[in-house]
C-alpha cells in the first residue's frame, strides 16, 4: 500500500502503526497528490491511504485520477473539521475515510476492509455526509437519480435506503430479516447498477431520488 501525506511525521506514524500487522506491506510514501498518481502508475498498490488537504494537488483531485486509472482503492484520512473535503473525496471515488487520531486496531482493520472492497465510513458519518452533499448540490440531478433507482429490485432499494439512513450492513440485515452477508451481496448489485463505489454515493442518489431521508 501507499501512504500519502505532506507531513513526514504523519507518514512515519502510519508506517509504524501499519507495520504492526505483518500482512500489510507499505511499499512507499509520497507528500502530494501528483507524486501519488505517479507512484500508483509505476507500482500499482492495492490501497492508497490519502490525506485530504495537501499543498498542490490535494486528495480529491488525486483520488479521482487514481480511481479512474487504476484498480487501487483509496482510503482518505483527515481531521474532524474537513467535512466538505470528505464529501469531495467520497464523490471522487474514495472507499471511505479515517480520522488521523484513530486507534491502531481501527486503522489496521480499515485498511484490510478497504482492500477487500468494503466501504469504511461510520453509519452516523454516512448520513451526515449524504446530507451535506445534497445541500451543496442544491437538489441537482433528481431526475437522473430517479431513473437510476428504478433499475434496482425492491430488496436492493430497501438496502440502498438503509445505507442512506447511515445503517450498517448488520443493522440493515436485522431490519430486513436477512444476513449481513446477503446485505453485502445486494449492496454489490446496488453499486453496480447505480455506477458508484461507496456508500455515500449510494446515499446521495437515494436522497436525490426522494427515497428514505437520511436520519442525522
Amino acid at each position: 500500500m501507499l501512504v500519502v501525506d505532506d507531513e513526514p511525521l504523519i507518514r512515519s506514524g502510519f508506517r509504524f502503526v501499519l507495520g504492526i500487522d505483518a500482512s500489510i506491506d507499505v511499499i512507499g510514501e509520497t507528500s502530494d497528490g501528483e507524486a501519488a498518481i505517479e507512484f500508483v502508475r509505476a507500482h500499482r498498490p492495492d490501497v492508497v491511504l490519502m490525506d485530504v488537504r495537501m499543498p498542490g494537488m490535494g486528495g480529491p483531485a488525486a483520488t479521482s485520477v487514481i480511481v479512474s486509472q487504476s484498480t487501487a482503492r483509496v482510503l482518505a484520512m483527515t481531521s474532524i473539521d474537513s467535512e466538505n473535503q470528505l464529501v469531495q473525496m467520497l464523490v471522487a471515488g474514495a472507499s471511505g475515510y479515517l480520522l488521523k487520531d484513530e486507534a491502531p486496531d481501527r486503522i489496521i482493520d480499515a485498511v484490510h476492509r478497504t482492500a477487500q472492497g468494503d466501504t469504511v465510513v461510520s453509519g452516523r458519518s454516512t448520513a451526515q455526509l449524504v446530507r451535506r452533499a445534497i445541500e451543496s448540490e442544491d437538489g441537482a440531478g433528481r431526475l437522473v437519480a430517479k431513473e437510476r433507482v428504478t433499475a434496482l429490485t425492491g430488496r436492493e432499494r430497501d438496502v440502498a435506503e438503509g445505507v442512506a439512513r447511515g445503517e450498517t450492513n448488520h443493522e440493515i440485515g436485522v431490519a430486513l430479516h436477512i444476513s449481513a452477508g446477503t446485505v453485502k451481496a445486494h449492496l454489490e448489485q446496488v453499486f453496480a447498477k447505480l455506477g458508484v463505489r461507496n456508500r455515500v454515493q449510494v446515499g446521495v442518489i437515494v436522497e436525490r431520488a426522494g427515497y428514505g431521508p437520511a436520519e442525522v
